[in-house]
């Protein structure tokens, strides 16, 4: 049903729809930084992505038959050799179908060949609710990092 295929950070303009959903979430989701996401743009969060060295960016996507774009996964590794799971999203439309159990196995898998022994995602205040998602990959609440605003 869905075909998997990992993108060149020159077309991470094929997730830009994903991404802005995703973005909105956080923002309703937000408690206290709301004004973050109003003002955080697709350019603002790719500009990592597109200066990052190649080697060290993976970024999959799963598409329809049609090929629209369904969801997405992001990994980086660090200069430390850090693999962090950037940015995840399905499409509320295509969610219960396995693409992110896909995805996050891809991704750890594609860490893992690169030698990351430390594996890392970030999760928004107030989108707690992905913990669950995330537990089943072998991610737990490690600290809290606040932000002073």
């Amino acid at each position: 049903m869905y075909s998997y295929r990992t993108i060149s950070r020159e077309e991470l303009d094929i997730i830009r729809p994903l991404w802005v959903k995703l973005n909105e979430m956080h923002y309703s989701d937000s408690v206290y930084f709301k004004d973050h996401y109003s003002s955080f743009t697709f350019e603002k969060r790719t500009a990592k992505f597109k200066a990052c060295d190649p080697d060290a960016l993976m970024v999959e996507i799963a598409e329809t038959a049609g090929r629209q774009a369904a969801g997405y996964c992001i990994s980086t590794v660090s200069p430390d050799n850090t693999g962090e799971i950037d940015s995840i999203f399905i499409d509320e439309g295509h969610r219960g179908n396995g693409i992110g159990d896909r995805l996050m196995r891809d991704s750890i898998a594609w860490l893992r060949m690169r030698g990351c022994e430390r594996i890392r995602v970030s999760v928004a205040h107030g989108h707690e609710s992905v913990f669950p998602f995330y537990r089943k990959y072998g991610f737990f609440p490690r600290m809290t990092c606040l932000e002073m605003k």
